[in-house]
């Protein structure tokens, strides 16, 4: 693939940097193009694979697996932000963090999932997503989740709003659901395999949202349900430990859309805390009186 800067993807529909200073601007506008094109790419190279189903598998833990495709979008994604970014730091996944192309660091993070839904994927289950976001001074400036199998994309750009682009369609503008209510809310969540260390902390607080909520679903890829939710698709989300590289993208997408991300106490820790809360107000607040018991200390 082409080392050049790619076309941005309808950018002129998603972006509005009048509200943000002229650097972060800068800085803002070229990667967001890349993000897109990275995210439109992971979908080609997911798509691919899926339909190959000849995976490699390495267990990290408990049923948590990572597979050679998983690695070659991260190495892949790396590449191209070292060919264009050089000295821009990447957290990935697989990866680690590591400041790309040899250069000083550049203040610039890419926070990125290349295949959240991993499990899903090994059994052919069509709900996976590619999600990238991108951190500039400590905060989240744009955020991108591809979800391969429904030819969405979808991006959010802080203070320019969350954006759904499907194939050649003019790009719609996300907006959350006007739920007001857990009890008639769907709610999507996570919930570790019964073998995992961390499930019997987990399960108190899943039941709990269970018993007053009208609907959960656990699909298995917590970064597009964040898209989900921003989308107006389900109303709201919990997840007592996810990792920084499957909310970064997700929370602004939530945010830029009119809802409210926050951790269990209704604070805005949820990065550094994993305890995320997502929704429309009125349902993450509902959520954060169910949840506030679970919250673990600041």
């Amino acid at each position: 693939m082409s080392d050049t800067m790619p076309p941005s993807i309808s950018l002129r529909y998603c972006l509005d940097m009048s509200t943000i200073t002229q650097a972060v601007s800068n800085l803002v506008k070229p990667r967001i193009s890349l993000a897109q094109a990275l995210a439109g790419e992971s979908n080609e190279m997911i798509r691919s694979a899926m339909a190959r189903r000849d995976h490699v598998l390495n267990e990290k833990s408990a049923n948590d697996f990572a597979t050679d495709t998983d690695a070659a979008i991260e190495s892949h994604i790396a590449t191209r932000i070292a060919q264009l970014f050089p000295g821009d730091t990447l957290l990935g996944e697989e990866g680690g963090e590591r400041v790309l192309g040899g250069r000083t660091a550049s203040g610039v993070r890419w926070i990125v999932d290349p295949l959240d839904g991993t499990y899903n994927f090994i059994h052919g289950f069509p709900y996976v997503a590619c999600s990238i976001a991108i951190e500039i001074n400590g905060s989240i400036h744009a955020g991108v989740i591809g979800a391969p199998l429904q030819d969405e994309l979808f991006v959010a750009v802080r203070n320019g709003g969350a954006w759904l682009h499907r194939g050649a369609a003019t790009p719609q503008r996300l907006s959350v659901s006007d739920c007001n209510s857990l009890e008639r809310a769907l709610i999507g969540s996570v919930l570790p395999s019964a073998s995992a260390t961390s499930f019997d902390r987990v399960l108190p607080a899943w039941t709990a949202v269970a018993r007053g909520a009208g609907s959960i679903r656990r699909t298995g890829a917590a970064a597009l349900d964040l898209a989900q939710v921003a989308a107006g698709r389900m109303d709201g989300f919990f997840v007592m430990s996810l990792s920084s590289w499957d909310a970064a993208a997700g929370s602004l997408l939530v945010t830029e859309a009119g809802g409210v991300v926050c951790d269990f106490s209704g604070g805005g820790e949820f990065l550094r805390t994993n305890q995320v809360i997502a929704g429309t107000p009125a349902v993450s607040k509902a959520l954060v009186r169910v949840l506030t018991e679970y919250a673990v200390s600041q």
